[in-house]
Protein backbone atom coordinates (compact mmCIF):
# COMPACT_ATOMS: atom_id res chain seq x y z
CA UNK A 1 0.00 0.00 0.00
CA UNK A 2 2.82 2.37 0.95
CA UNK A 3 4.61 1.54 -2.30
CA UNK A 4 1.41 2.31 -4.29
CA UNK A 5 0.96 5.60 -2.47
CA UNK A 6 4.54 6.62 -3.23
CA UNK A 7 4.07 5.79 -6.89
CA UNK A 8 0.92 7.89 -6.97
CA UNK A 9 2.72 10.87 -5.42
CA UNK A 10 5.54 10.55 -7.97
CA UNK A 11 3.03 10.37 -10.81
CA UNK A 12 1.21 13.52 -9.63
CA UNK A 13 4.51 15.38 -9.23
CA UNK A 14 5.75 14.41 -12.67
CA UNK A 15 2.41 15.28 -14.24
CA UNK A 16 2.62 18.76 -12.71
CA UNK A 17 5.90 19.60 -14.46
CA UNK A 18 4.33 20.65 -17.76
CA UNK A 19 1.90 22.83 -15.83
CA UNK A 20 4.83 24.48 -14.06
CA UNK A 21 6.48 25.14 -17.39
CA UNK A 22 3.25 26.57 -18.76
CA UNK A 23 3.05 28.84 -15.74
CA UNK A 24 6.20 30.54 -17.02
CA UNK A 25 4.17 31.97 -19.90
CA UNK A 26 3.14 35.62 -19.56
CA UNK A 27 0.70 38.02 -21.17
CA UNK A 28 1.74 41.67 -21.43
CA UNK A 29 -0.68 44.56 -21.89
CA UNK A 30 0.54 47.09 -24.49
CA UNK A 31 -1.43 50.34 -24.85
CA UNK A 32 -1.26 53.28 -27.25
CA UNK A 33 -3.48 56.28 -28.02
CA UNK A 34 -4.30 55.94 -31.73
CA UNK A 35 -7.06 53.94 -33.40
CA UNK A 36 -7.34 50.24 -34.28
CA UNK A 37 -6.35 50.90 -37.93
CA UNK A 38 -3.61 53.41 -37.13
CA UNK A 39 0.05 53.05 -38.00
CA UNK A 40 0.92 52.62 -34.32
CA UNK A 41 -1.38 49.60 -34.24
CA UNK A 42 -0.48 48.02 -37.60
CA UNK A 43 3.23 48.86 -37.89
CA UNK A 44 4.42 49.19 -34.30
CA UNK A 45 2.45 47.35 -31.62
CA UNK A 46 1.20 44.31 -33.56
CA UNK A 47 4.52 43.46 -35.28
CA UNK A 48 6.43 43.84 -32.00
CA UNK A 49 3.92 41.58 -30.25
CA UNK A 50 4.36 38.95 -32.95
CA UNK A 51 8.15 39.15 -32.76
CA UNK A 52 8.18 38.70 -29.00
CA UNK A 53 5.94 35.66 -29.25
CA UNK A 54 8.26 34.16 -31.86
CA UNK A 55 11.42 35.04 -29.90
CA UNK A 56 10.08 33.33 -26.79
CA UNK A 57 8.61 30.27 -28.54
CA UNK A 58 5.14 31.35 -27.54
CA UNK A 59 5.89 31.86 -23.83
CA UNK A 60 5.19 35.60 -24.10
CA UNK A 61 1.98 36.95 -25.51
CA UNK A 62 1.20 40.64 -25.98
CA UNK A 63 -2.35 41.99 -25.83
CA UNK A 64 -2.58 45.33 -27.66
CA UNK A 65 -5.04 48.02 -26.54
CA UNK A 66 -5.61 50.87 -28.99
CA UNK A 67 -6.90 54.38 -28.44
CA UNK A 68 -10.55 53.28 -28.38
CA UNK A 69 -9.93 51.03 -25.37
CA UNK A 70 -10.22 52.06 -21.70
CA UNK A 71 -6.42 52.38 -21.75
CA UNK A 72 -6.25 54.66 -24.80
CA UNK A 73 -6.19 58.13 -23.21
CA UNK A 74 -3.30 60.08 -24.77
CA UNK A 75 -2.79 61.94 -21.48
CA UNK A 76 -2.31 58.81 -19.37
CA UNK A 77 0.06 56.46 -21.19
CA UNK A 78 3.15 56.95 -19.03
CA UNK A 79 1.11 57.00 -15.83
CA UNK A 80 -0.56 53.71 -16.70
CA UNK A 81 2.78 52.04 -17.33
CA UNK A 82 4.21 53.41 -14.10
CA UNK A 83 1.35 52.22 -11.89
CA UNK A 84 0.99 48.85 -13.63
CA UNK A 85 -2.41 49.42 -15.20
CA UNK A 86 -0.68 48.32 -18.40
CA UNK A 87 2.72 46.72 -18.81
CA UNK A 88 3.90 48.66 -21.87
CA UNK A 89 2.75 52.04 -23.17
CA UNK A 90 3.44 54.06 -26.31
CA UNK A 91 2.83 57.72 -25.59
CA UNK A 92 3.38 61.27 -26.79
CA UNK A 93 5.72 63.28 -24.59
CA UNK A 94 3.88 66.54 -25.22
CA UNK A 95 0.66 65.07 -23.82
CA UNK A 96 2.29 64.15 -20.53
CA UNK A 97 2.36 67.60 -18.94
CA UNK A 98 5.59 68.21 -17.02
CA UNK A 99 6.75 64.60 -17.29
CA UNK A 100 9.98 63.91 -19.25
CA UNK A 101 11.17 67.56 -19.44
CA UNK A 102 14.65 66.66 -20.66
CA UNK A 103 13.23 64.80 -23.63
CA UNK A 104 11.52 68.00 -24.76
CA UNK A 105 14.80 69.56 -25.92
CA UNK A 106 14.55 67.51 -29.14
CA UNK A 107 11.31 69.37 -29.96
CA UNK A 108 12.89 72.82 -30.19
CA UNK A 109 12.79 74.60 -33.58
CA UNK A 110 14.88 73.46 -36.55
CA UNK A 111 16.80 70.79 -34.65
CA UNK A 112 15.71 67.66 -36.53
CA UNK A 113 16.15 67.28 -40.29
CA UNK A 114 14.37 63.89 -40.59
CA UNK A 115 12.69 61.33 -38.37
CA UNK A 116 15.41 58.69 -38.53
CA UNK A 117 18.37 60.87 -37.60
CA UNK A 118 16.24 62.67 -35.02
CA UNK A 119 15.16 59.39 -33.42
CA UNK A 120 18.74 58.17 -33.26
CA UNK A 121 19.81 61.50 -31.74
CA UNK A 122 17.16 61.30 -29.02
CA UNK A 123 18.04 57.67 -28.30
CA UNK A 124 21.71 58.64 -28.17
CA UNK A 125 20.89 61.32 -25.62
CA UNK A 126 19.10 58.72 -23.50
CA UNK A 127 21.99 56.26 -23.80
CA UNK A 128 24.39 58.99 -22.66
CA UNK A 129 22.67 58.97 -19.27
CA UNK A 130 21.34 62.52 -19.55
CA UNK A 131 17.72 61.36 -19.20
CA UNK A 132 18.21 58.67 -16.56
CA UNK A 133 16.42 60.55 -13.81
CA UNK A 134 13.22 61.21 -15.71
CA UNK A 135 12.90 57.59 -16.82
CA UNK A 136 14.01 56.06 -13.51
CA UNK A 137 10.55 54.54 -12.93
CA UNK A 138 10.52 52.68 -16.26
CA UNK A 139 12.24 50.19 -18.46
CA UNK A 140 12.66 52.27 -21.62
CA UNK A 141 12.11 50.22 -24.77
CA UNK A 142 12.36 53.05 -27.32
CA UNK A 143 12.37 56.82 -27.77
CA UNK A 144 11.72 58.30 -31.20
CA UNK A 145 10.50 61.39 -33.06
CA UNK A 146 8.26 62.05 -36.04
CA UNK A 147 9.14 63.64 -39.37
CA UNK A 148 9.72 67.40 -39.03
CA UNK A 149 6.55 69.42 -38.61
CA UNK A 150 5.28 72.06 -41.03
CA UNK A 151 2.99 75.04 -40.76
CA UNK A 152 -0.25 74.25 -42.57
CA UNK A 153 -2.84 77.00 -43.07
CA UNK A 154 -6.25 77.26 -44.68
CA UNK A 155 -5.42 79.98 -47.15
CA UNK A 156 -2.69 82.34 -45.94
CA UNK A 157 0.76 81.93 -47.50
CA UNK A 158 3.37 81.79 -44.77
CA UNK A 159 6.84 82.48 -46.13
CA UNK A 160 8.61 84.66 -43.57
CA UNK A 161 8.49 84.46 -39.80
CA UNK A 162 6.53 87.72 -39.76
CA UNK A 163 3.73 86.03 -41.72
CA UNK A 164 2.77 84.08 -38.58
CA UNK A 165 1.66 87.24 -36.81
CA UNK A 166 -2.02 87.17 -35.85
CA UNK A 167 -2.67 83.58 -36.95
CA UNK A 168 -4.43 81.24 -34.56
CA UNK A 169 -2.49 78.00 -34.85
CA UNK A 170 -2.75 74.58 -33.27
CA UNK A 171 0.43 73.72 -31.40
CA UNK A 172 1.12 70.11 -30.38
CA UNK A 173 2.93 71.00 -27.16
CA UNK A 174 4.19 73.86 -25.00
CA UNK A 175 7.59 73.87 -26.72
CA UNK A 176 6.07 74.68 -30.11
CA UNK A 177 3.51 77.02 -28.54
CA UNK A 178 6.32 79.14 -27.09
CA UNK A 179 7.95 79.47 -30.51
CA UNK A 180 4.90 80.52 -32.47
CA UNK A 181 3.74 82.87 -29.72
CA UNK A 182 7.12 84.59 -29.81
CA UNK A 183 6.57 85.11 -33.55
CA UNK A 184 3.24 86.82 -32.91
CA UNK A 185 0.85 83.93 -33.55
CA UNK A 186 -1.80 82.75 -31.08
CA UNK A 187 -1.05 79.14 -30.11
CA UNK A 188 -3.78 76.71 -29.14
CA UNK A 189 -2.38 73.52 -27.60
CA UNK A 190 -4.54 70.65 -28.87
CA UNK A 191 -3.93 66.91 -28.71
CA UNK A 192 -4.45 64.69 -31.75
CA UNK A 193 -8.03 63.78 -30.90
CA UNK A 194 -9.03 67.47 -30.53
CA UNK A 195 -7.59 68.95 -33.71
CA UNK A 196 -10.09 68.08 -36.43
CA UNK A 197 -13.08 69.33 -34.46
CA UNK A 198 -11.38 72.71 -34.06
CA UNK A 199 -10.45 72.73 -37.77
CA UNK A 200 -13.97 71.91 -38.94
CA UNK A 201 -15.48 74.56 -36.68
CA UNK A 202 -13.09 77.18 -38.05
CA UNK A 203 -11.67 77.85 -34.59
CA UNK A 204 -8.08 77.89 -35.84
CA UNK A 205 -6.37 79.27 -38.95
CA UNK A 206 -3.86 76.50 -39.26
CA UNK A 207 -2.15 73.49 -37.77
CA UNK A 208 1.48 72.95 -36.87
CA UNK A 209 2.04 69.25 -37.48
CA UNK A 210 4.02 66.74 -39.52
CA UNK A 211 3.02 65.10 -42.80
CA UNK A 212 2.64 61.67 -41.20
CA UNK A 213 -0.18 62.72 -38.92
CA UNK A 214 -3.30 60.69 -38.08
CA UNK A 215 -5.73 63.58 -38.67
CA UNK A 216 -8.68 62.62 -40.83
CA UNK A 217 -9.53 64.85 -43.83
CA UNK A 218 -6.54 67.00 -42.97
CA UNK A 219 -5.78 68.10 -46.53
CA UNK A 220 -9.42 68.90 -47.22
CA UNK A 221 -9.09 71.94 -44.98
CA UNK A 222 -5.41 72.91 -45.04
CA UNK A 223 -4.25 74.20 -48.44
CA UNK A 224 -0.95 76.01 -47.80
CA UNK A 225 2.00 74.03 -46.43
CA UNK A 226 5.15 75.85 -45.34
CA UNK A 227 8.12 73.48 -45.11
CA UNK A 228 10.54 74.93 -42.57
CA UNK A 229 11.27 71.70 -40.63
CA UNK A 230 9.85 73.69 -37.76
CA UNK A 231 9.85 71.12 -34.96
CA UNK A 232 9.41 67.47 -34.08
CA UNK A 233 7.50 65.63 -31.35
CA UNK A 234 9.01 62.99 -29.10
CA UNK A 235 7.38 59.63 -28.37
CA UNK A 236 8.22 57.02 -25.78
CA UNK A 237 7.63 53.29 -25.41
CA UNK A 238 8.10 52.38 -21.77
CA UNK A 239 7.53 49.31 -19.64
CA UNK A 240 6.60 48.97 -15.99
CA UNK A 241 9.96 48.53 -14.28
CA UNK A 242 8.87 45.89 -11.78
CA UNK A 243 7.03 43.92 -14.44
CA UNK A 244 10.15 43.82 -16.61
CA UNK A 245 12.37 42.80 -13.68
CA UNK A 246 9.93 40.03 -12.74
CA UNK A 247 9.88 38.39 -16.17
CA UNK A 248 11.61 35.03 -16.65
CA UNK A 249 15.15 35.59 -17.93
CA UNK A 250 14.45 34.21 -21.39
CA UNK A 251 11.45 36.51 -21.88
CA UNK A 252 13.45 39.50 -20.64
CA UNK A 253 16.11 38.60 -23.17
CA UNK A 254 13.44 38.40 -25.87
CA UNK A 255 12.16 41.89 -24.99
CA UNK A 256 15.70 43.28 -25.06
CA UNK A 257 16.53 41.71 -28.41
CA UNK A 258 13.70 43.47 -30.25
CA UNK A 259 13.83 46.81 -28.42
CA UNK A 260 16.39 49.58 -27.96
CA UNK A 261 18.73 50.32 -30.88
CA UNK A 262 16.96 47.97 -33.29
CA UNK A 263 13.48 49.29 -32.63
CA UNK A 264 14.49 52.97 -32.58
CA UNK A 265 16.11 52.70 -36.02
CA UNK A 266 13.00 51.01 -37.40
CA UNK A 267 10.59 53.50 -35.85
CA UNK A 268 12.51 56.48 -37.22
CA UNK A 269 12.38 55.05 -40.73
CA UNK A 270 8.67 54.20 -40.57
CA UNK A 271 7.63 57.86 -40.54
CA UNK A 272 8.71 58.19 -44.18
CA UNK A 273 6.24 55.46 -45.12
CA UNK A 274 3.46 57.01 -43.04
CA UNK A 275 4.04 60.49 -44.48
CA UNK A 276 3.60 59.51 -48.13
CA UNK A 277 -0.23 59.45 -48.40
CA UNK A 278 -0.69 62.85 -46.73
CA UNK A 279 2.22 64.41 -48.60
CA UNK A 280 0.76 63.12 -51.86
CA UNK A 281 -2.56 64.83 -51.06
CA UNK A 282 -0.76 68.16 -50.93
CA UNK A 283 0.04 67.78 -54.64
CA UNK A 284 -3.65 68.05 -55.50
CA UNK A 285 -5.08 71.18 -57.20
CA UNK A 286 -5.61 74.07 -54.82
CA UNK A 287 -2.67 73.16 -52.59
CA UNK A 288 0.72 74.85 -52.41
CA UNK A 289 3.89 73.64 -50.74
CA UNK A 290 6.04 76.61 -49.83
CA UNK A 291 9.77 76.10 -49.28
CA UNK A 292 11.46 79.34 -48.17
CA UNK A 293 14.85 80.01 -49.73
CA UNK A 294 18.08 79.66 -47.75
CA UNK A 295 18.25 83.31 -46.72
CA UNK A 296 14.64 83.31 -45.53
CA UNK A 297 15.16 80.08 -43.58
CA UNK A 298 18.26 81.55 -41.96
CA UNK A 299 16.10 84.47 -40.83
CA UNK A 300 13.59 81.99 -39.33
CA UNK A 301 16.41 80.31 -37.41
CA UNK A 302 17.88 83.55 -36.16
CA UNK A 303 14.47 84.99 -35.31
CA UNK A 304 13.52 82.04 -33.09
CA UNK A 305 16.91 81.54 -31.43
CA UNK A 306 15.78 83.56 -28.38
CA UNK A 307 12.94 81.06 -27.90
CA UNK A 308 15.38 78.16 -27.71
CA UNK A 309 17.66 80.03 -25.32
CA UNK A 310 14.77 81.07 -23.09
CA UNK A 311 13.25 77.59 -23.07
CA UNK A 312 16.55 75.97 -22.10
CA UNK A 313 17.13 78.57 -19.38
CA UNK A 314 13.69 77.82 -17.94
CA UNK A 315 14.29 74.07 -17.97
CA UNK A 316 17.69 74.46 -16.33
CA UNK A 317 16.23 76.53 -13.51
CA UNK A 318 13.26 74.26 -12.88
CA UNK A 319 13.09 70.59 -13.76
CA UNK A 320 16.15 69.75 -15.87
CA UNK A 321 19.45 71.32 -14.76
CA UNK A 322 21.35 69.74 -17.65
CA UNK A 323 19.17 71.36 -20.32
CA UNK A 324 21.89 73.29 -22.15
CA UNK A 325 24.31 70.36 -22.18
CA UNK A 326 21.57 68.03 -23.41
CA UNK A 327 20.70 70.43 -26.22
CA UNK A 328 24.32 70.65 -27.31
CA UNK A 329 24.52 66.86 -27.27
CA UNK A 330 21.39 66.51 -29.43
CA UNK A 331 22.70 69.10 -31.91
CA UNK A 332 25.89 67.06 -32.22
CA UNK A 333 24.03 63.73 -32.58
CA UNK A 334 21.43 65.05 -35.05
CA UNK A 335 23.97 66.22 -37.65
Amino acid sequence: MARSLSALVLFIASSALPLGAAAQGVTLKFSHFLGPQSFFQRDVAEPWAKRLQEKTDGKARVEVFDGTSPYGDVLKQAGQAKDGTVDIALGLRGAEGERFPGTSVIELPFLVRDSQSGSLALWGLYKSGALDQEYSDYKVLALFVHDPGLIHTRDKRVVTLADLKGLKLRAPNKTVAAAIQFAGAMPVVLQVNQVMEAVKKGEIDGVVTNWANPLQDFNVHMKKHTDTKFYTSAFFIVMNKARYAGLPADIRAGVDSISGDVWVAELGALWNKWAQPVRKGADEPGHEIIVPDAATLAAWHEGLKPVTDSYLDGLAKSSFPGAHAAYRKVVELAR
